[in-house]
């Protein structure tokens, strides 16, 4: 295996709900450390505003969607007991047999 195999290989693993949830988190990290170095940004109602709503509306509300629409998906597994004779038909609205 060369290395761009494997760099492909690596690659095709990454979802786009991944890299949002990273991205996020990477956000979040970011405008914690920009309070952290300037703590006048802290004191700014615009900046708070911004911040509150990345950290909350961001991480824990992507997280939450993650594991609500990951349950979902989990349970909505229907199965479709359809005898091999009769098949399932496949008209488009408005044409007739």
């Amino acid at each position: 295996m060369t290395f761009w195999e494997f760099l492909d290989k690596q690659c095709s693993r990454v979802r786009a709900d991944g890299v949002a949830g990273a991205g996020i988190f990477i956000l979040t990290i970011a405008v914690l450390w920009m309070i952290k170095t300037d703590r006048t940004l802290a004191e700014n109602d615009l900046f708070k505003t911004l911040a509150q709503a990345i950290v909350v509306q961001g991480l824990i509300g992507l997280a939450m969607a993650a594991w609500f629409t990951k349950k979902d998906r989990e349970n909505n597994h229907v199965e479709i007991d359809q005898p091999k004779n009769k098949p399932i038909p496949t008209n488009e609205i408005g044409e007739r047999d």
